[in-house]
C-alpha cells in the first residue's frame, strides 16, 4: 500500500549554480568546399530581393512590406539566425514567425539597397589558413554563414494567407455556435501617438488598411483588439445593417459587453461581398493570417439511458471539499447542494444544462456511479457553475463576436478565484477548427493568459470525430493497428484550443466494461500533436466507448439534467474525471502548489494504458493519450516504500549577457546526491534501479512566432559521475537518461529531429532511465540548464 508521501523541496533557488565554462565556435559554412554553389545561391537571393523591391514601388498601401525567410533544414539551431551581420533588428526587425525556421521581417524599401550589399558582402570563396601547429581553419564570416542558412526570401501572398474559401466560411455563420466574424493576425501597429516622421512606412500601411476596412460598405464593422501576446488581431464582421463601416478600437480598454456594439450582427450571405472582403484585406501587407469563423462546439455524443439510478449524494457538515469550476451549460437543480455561486452572464433560459450536469456528475459522483477502477476518487466535490455555452445563436449572446465571450470567461474565473478560491477549472469545449501545425490559436494563447494572470489550471477535452468521421474500433494485433491508420484519409487532428501549454488536455479511452478494447483510444477521440512541436494531448482516460449499435453501451455511467442515469462518451466526458483528480491534489496540498506542478504531477505519474504499449505503436500511443493515464490523486501524492519522489520548485534567473561566438551563460539548478546505498555495488560502486523524471515549466509565449511560440527551452539531465575529469581538473558526469519520445538510433540528433520527437523547446518533458550496475560512481547530479530563442529575451 502507497505510505510514502512525496518529498518536496521548495527552496529550489538555494541550488542554483554558475554554468561551466563554455566552449566557443566558429562560424558553419552551408556551402563548405561548394564556391560555386553558393555564388549561385547567392545570385538567387539576390533576384528575390529585386523582385519584392519592385513589389514595393508600385504598391499602393505604403513603401514597406514584411517578408518571409525560410532557413534551410541544417540551419534551424538558434545559432544559425540570420539576424547577427544580415537582418538585423535595427534595420530589419524580426516581427514573427510561422514553421520551424519561417521567419519574419519587417523590410522598408528604403533600407532594401542595404540588404542587397549585406548580401554581396558574403565572401564568394572563404580562406583556409594554417596554423603553427598544422591545423587548418576555414575564416567563414558571420555574413556568409548567414547568407549560407537562408533557403528562400519571399512575400507572403494572399492565398498563403487564409486556407478557407468564402462560401464555407458564409455557410459556418449560419451555425448558431459561430460568432459572428473573422479573426485576423497582423504582423505588426505601429505607435499611432508618435509624432516621428515615419521614413520607414510603418504609419502609412496602418492607415492604408484604416481606409481599406472603411471602404467594405455598409454594415461592415472592424474592431482592432487587445493582442494575443505580441500580435495585434483585428475582427472584421461583414453584417447587413445598413450602418456605414466602421472600425472601432478596443486595445486601451478593458473589453465588456458593454464596450462594444449593442445590435446582434446578421451576417451579410452574399458570398461575393465575402469573397472580394478577404480578397482585398488578404492583399494587404500588414495582415498575416486570416482564420475562419471560430465555431464553438461542445460535440455531445448520444447519452443512452442507463437501468441503475444515479443518485448524488449530499454534503455533509464539517467535512472540507475540493473545488472545481465548470466552464459549460450550467447545471441541474439536482446539483444545488454542491453549488458554490454561479456566473449570471446567462439567464437560465438561455442555456441548456444537460451537458454541464453529464461533466459535473463525473466530477461530483463518478466513483459511485462507476467504480474506483474507472473514477478512484471519492465522490463530493463543490462547484462553480459557469455557464457560458447558450442554447440561443452567439450572435445574440456575444454581440462583440469571440472576444466578448472569451471576456466572460475571464471574468467567471476571477470571481470564482477571489471568491471561492477555485484553481482547477473544467472546459470540455473546443472549437471547431483543428489544431493549425503552423500557427498556435488566438484561443489557446488567451486561454494561457487567463490562466496566468489569475493563477488557475484548465483541463481541456481533446476533441471529438463527429459521428460520420468515428474511426472503427482498436484492433487487438497490433500489425492492424498500423495497416487501419495506414490507409485512412479522414482528418482526425485535436481541436483549438487543445494545444494550450498551460492547460492539460486530455483524450478519450474505452473504459473497462464496454464493448471494445479496455485503455485503448476511444474511436471519436481526436488525435495530436497538430502543432509542429509538442505532445497534445497530455493525457487520456476512460471517456466511454463509441458504441457501433443500439445495444452497446458506453461503458460510463453519469447524470442528465433530471437527475436520471445515462451512459454518455465523450473527451468531454474524459477531462472531467482528470479535473476531479487535481482538484483532490490541490485540496491536499493546501492549494499550495503553481498550477505548473498539479500539470507535473499529472504528467510524471501518468502510465501508458496496455493496449498502447504493443510494439510498433509508440507513435500513435502518443498521438492519443500523450504521457498516459493519470493515477488517483493518492498515488500522486504517495508512492511504494521502495520508491521515493522529489519534486522540486524553483526560479531560474538571468544570468550573463551572451558572449560573442559563445552560447548565454545563464544559471543552471545543480542538485549534488548520492545514489541510493541499497542499489549501489560495494565493490565497483556500480548503480542500478529504475528512474522517471519530468521537467515541467512556464516559459514566456509569443504566438506571433507561430510553431516557436515558447521563447525559452529548459532542459533536464540526470549526471553520474565518470572516472576520468575534465581537461580542465573539473570533475566530468554524463546523463544517463533518456528523452521519452526520441528516435532509437544513432546520437547526436539533428536539430530537426529534437524538435520533432525530443521535444525541444515544449515546456513539459519526461525522461526514463533502466540503470542496471551503471558506472563506477555513486556522486550523482540532478541539472536543468535553459536556452533562450535568438530574437528573445530571458525573463
Amino acid at each position: 500500500m502507497p505510505n510514502n508521501p512525496i518529498q518536496y523541496i521548495a527552496n529550489g533557488e538555494d541550488f542554483l549554480s554558475p554554468p561551466d565554462p563554455g566552449k566557443r565556435f566558429g562560424e558553419k559554412d552551408f556551402f563548405e568546399n561548394q564556391d560555386a554553389a553558393f555564388a549561385a545561391h547567392r545570385v538567387k537571393l539576390l533576384a528575390e530581393i529585386d523582385a519584392i523591391e519592385a513589389m514595393i514601388a508600385v504598391s499602393p498601401y505604403g513603401p514597406a512590406t514584411y517578408i518571409k525567410v525560410t532557413l534551410r533544414e541544417e540551419a534551424l539551431a538558434k545559432s544559425y539566425r540570420p539576424n547577427a551581420a544580415l537582418l538585423t533588428p535595427d534595420r530589419f526587425p524580426c516581427v514573427g514567425a510561422g514553421g520551424i525556421g519561417e521567419l519574419f521581417f519587417f523590410l522598408p524599401l528604403v533600407q532594401v539597397p542595404e540588404l542587397l550589399r549585406r548580401i554581396n558582402d558574403a565572401e564568394a570563396t572563404v580562406e583556409v589558413v594554417v596554423s603553427r601547429t598544422g591545423k587548418s581553419r576555414r575564416t567563414t564570416t558571420r555574413m556568409r554563414c548567414e547568407v549560407g542558412a537562408i533557403e528562400a526570401i519571399e512575400v507572403l501572398s494572399p492565398a498563403d494567407k487564409r486556407e478557407f474559401s468564402a462560401s464555407a466560411a458564409v455557410q459556418a455563420f449560419l451555425d448558431p455556435h459561430a460568432f459572428p466574424g473573422y479573426h485576423i493576425e497582423l504582423f505588426e501597429v505601429p505607435d499611432l501617438r508618435e509624432v516621428a516622421a515615419d521614413r520607414w512606412g510603418r504609419k502609412e500601411l496602418f492607415e492604408s488598411l484604416f481606409h481599406l476596412l472603411l471602404d467594405l460598405g455598409p454594415g461592415a464593422r472592424s474592431f482592432l483588439l487587445p493582442p494575443v501576446g505580441r500580435t495585434p488581431m483585428l475582427e472584421v464582421q461583414i453584417t447587413r445593417q445598413a450602418e456605414p463601416p466602421a472600425l472601432i478600437d478596443l486595445r486601451q480598454i478593458a473589453v465588456a459587453s458593454a464596450d462594444l456594439p449593442d445590435t446582434t450582427p446578421d451576417v451579410d450571405p452574399a458570398v461575393a461581398r465575402h469573397e472580394d472582403a478577404l480578397n482585398r484585406i488578404a492583399a494587404h501587407p500588414l495582415i498575416r493570417r486570416i482564420d475562419p469563423p471560430v465555431q464553438l462546439s461542445l460535440e455531445q455524443k448520444d447519452a443512452r439511458p442507463a437501468p441503475q439510478a444515479f443518485a448524488l449524494p449530499q454534503p455533509r457538515t464539517g467535512n472540507v471539499y475540493p473545488r472545481v469550476g465548470v466552464i459549460d451549460t450550467g447545471l441541474g437543480p439536482a446539483f444545488a447542494p454542491w453549488v458554490l455561486g454561479r456566473f449570471d452572464h446567462l439567464k437560465p433560459n438561455q442555456h441548456d444544462p444537460n451537458h454541464g450536469s453529464q461533466v459535473s456528475g463525473l466530477i461530483l459522483a463518478g466513483r459511485s456511479a462507476n467504480g474506483a477502477a474507472i473514477a478512484p476518487e471519492s465522490d463530493g466535490c463543490q462547484i462553480y457553475d459557469l455557464p457560458l455555452y447558450p442554447k440561443l445563436p452567439f450572435g445574440f449572446v456575444y454581440a462583440g463576436g469571440f472576444t466578448d465571450f472569451l471576456e466572460e470567461v475571464e471574468q467567471g474565473i476571477r470571481e470564482a478565484k477571489e471568491n471561492h478560491n477555485v484553481r482547477i477549472f473544467n472546459l470540455s469545449i473546443n472549437s471547431l477548427g483543428p489544431v493549425a501545425r503552423r500557427t498556435y490559436s488566438p484561443l489557446a494563447a488567451r486561454l494561457d493568459a487567463i490562466a496566468d494572470r489569475h493563477g488557475v489550471l484548465i483541463i481541456n477535452s481533446a476533441g471529438n470525430l463527429k459521428k460520420a468521421d468515428a474511426r472503427v474500433p482498436w484492433q487487438r494485433r497490433p500489425v492492424d493497428v498500423l495497416a487501419y491508420f495506414a490507409a485512412r484519409t479522414e482528418p482526425d487532428t485535436i481541436c483549438q484550443p487543445t494545444e494550450s501549454v498551460r492547460a492539460l488536455s486530455v483524450g478519450a479511452l474505452n473504459p473497462p466494461g464496454a464493448a471494445q478494447i479496455a485503455g485503448a483510444p476511444a474511436r471519436y477521440s481526436r488525435r495530436g500533436p497538430g502543432l509542429q512541436v509538442g505532445i497534445k494531448p497530455d493525457l487520456a482516460t476512460f471517456g466511454g466507448a463509441g458504441p457501433m449499435n443500439v445495444t452497446e453501451i458506453t461503458g460510463l455511467v453519469s447524470t442528465l439534467s433530471d437527475g436520471t442515469a445515462a451512459h454518455v462518451s465523450g473527451t468531454s466526458m474524459a477531462a472531467p474525471l482528470v479535473t476531479r483528480a487535481l482538484a483532490e491534489v490541490d485540496l491536499r496540498t493546501g492549494g499550495q502548489l503553481a498550477p505548473r506542478t498539479l500539470r507535473a504531477l499529472a504528467v510524471h505519474h501518468a502510465s501508458m494504458p496496455e493496449p498502447l504499449t504493443q510494439r510498433g505503436l509508440r507513435d500513435l500511443a502518443r498521438q492519443f493519450a500523450g504521457y498516459g493515464r493519470p493515477p488517483s490523486a493518492s498515488d500522486m501524492l504517495e508512492t511504494q516504500d521502495h520508491q521515493i519522489t522529489l519534486l522540486f520548485e524553483a526560479t531560474l534567473p538571468k544570468g550573463e549577457p551572451p558572449r560573442a561566438n559563445a552560447p548565454p551563460r545563464n544559471p543552471i539548478l545543480r542538485f549534488d546526491f548520492a545514489w541510493p546505498s541499497a542499489l549501489v555495488d560495494t565493490v565497483s560502486r556500480a548503480c542500478s534501479g529504475k528512474v522517471r523524471m519530468t521537467l515541467v515549466y512556464d516559459p514566456p509565449l509569443d504566438p506571433a512566432f507561430g510553431a516557436e511560440f515558447a521563447r525559452v527551452n529548459l532542459d533536464g539531465a540526470l549526471k553520474q559521475r565518470q572516472p576520468v575529469p575534465r581537461k580542465d581538473g573539473r570533475p566530468s558526469f554524463n546523463d544517463q537518461l533518456t528523452m521519452l519520445g526520441l528516435p532509437r538510433g544513432r546520437r547526436p540528433l539533428r536539430e530537426k529531429a529534437l524538435i520533432d520527437y525530443g521535444l525541444k523547446w515544449w515546456p513539459t518533458k519526461k525522461y526514463e532511465a533502466n540503470l542496471s550496475h551503471n558506472g563506477v560512481s555513486a556522486e550523482w547530479r540532478l541539472e536543468v540548464t535553459s536556452l533562450t530563442r535568438a530574437e528573445a529575451y530571458y525573463p
